[in-house]
Formats: structure tokens, sequence, C-alpha cells
């Protein structure tokens, strides 16, 4: 008789323990809206860039030296011609190389770079960065 009441006496604090819990769904918080543009500056989403970087890889040219290619995609309605702009760092050195790629609409342009850095030496520890611009 005893167990049964101690039985009853768990489940009835457990049951107003959870209750407040499980009674109510949680309700939403902070603002509905975003916050109002300042006076005189409206916020607008800038449009996507129409030249971006397809793709990019590296590997060794003839004489064991790096080469970085890749392509440039146009996703613009318009021929558009642009820099590619590659950063390798080595060592603590860095070495920029720029060229120049004319993409037509919706096309795909190839472009290729060399540096005189070993390939052996930047895959054992170097940085690529490419850009379009």
């Amino acid at each position: 008789m005893r167990r049964r009441s101690a039985l009853r006496g768990c489940l009835g604090c457990l049951a107003a323990a959870l209750g407040g819990c499980a009674g109510q769904l949680p309700r939403a918080t902070g603002p509905r809206n975003p916050p109002e543009a300042p006076a005189g500056q409206p916020r607008e989403t800038p449009d996507p860039p129409e030249l971006v970087v397809g793709t990019f890889d590296f590997a060794p040219d003839d004489d064991g030296t790096l080469r970085v290619f890749g392509t440039v995609v146009n996703r613009g309605g318009a021929r558009r011609t642009g820099s590619v702009r590659v950063t390798v760092r080595v060592g603590g050195d860095e070495l920029v190389r720029e060229t120049d790629v004319t993409v037509d609409p919706g096309a795909t342009a190839e472009w290729a770079v060399g540096f005189d850095v070993a390939h052996d030496q930047f895959t054992a520890g170097g940085d690529i960065t490419v850009a379009v611009a």
C-alpha cells in the first residue's frame, strides 16, 4: 500500500514539474521585419557579378614549375572582358599574375598562368587565390 502511495506521489510531482514545459508551444521572439533603412540611404541588394571564376586547379608545367589554370563564366547577357588575378603564396613570398579573358554571354572561357615556383615546393604548403574583375 505504501508503494502505491509513493508511486502516485512521484507521478504527481513529475506531472506538475513537466506541466509547465509541455503545456504551451514556444512563441516567436524578436522583430517580425528587418529595421528600416537609414534616411536617404535606401537598401538595395547589389547585382551579382556577371563574370565569375568557374573552376581552377594547378599542375606542374613541362619544366616542373607551377601552372594554375581554370575557367571564367559569363552569367550576363552581353560579351564581357575581365582580368583574372591569381595570387600564389609560398614560403612567405606572394606572387601575382594577371591575364585578360573575353567571354561571350552564357559561355565559359579558359585561362592559364605560370609561376617561377617549383610545383613540389608549392604542394608542400602553398596557397592559391583566384579572382576575376
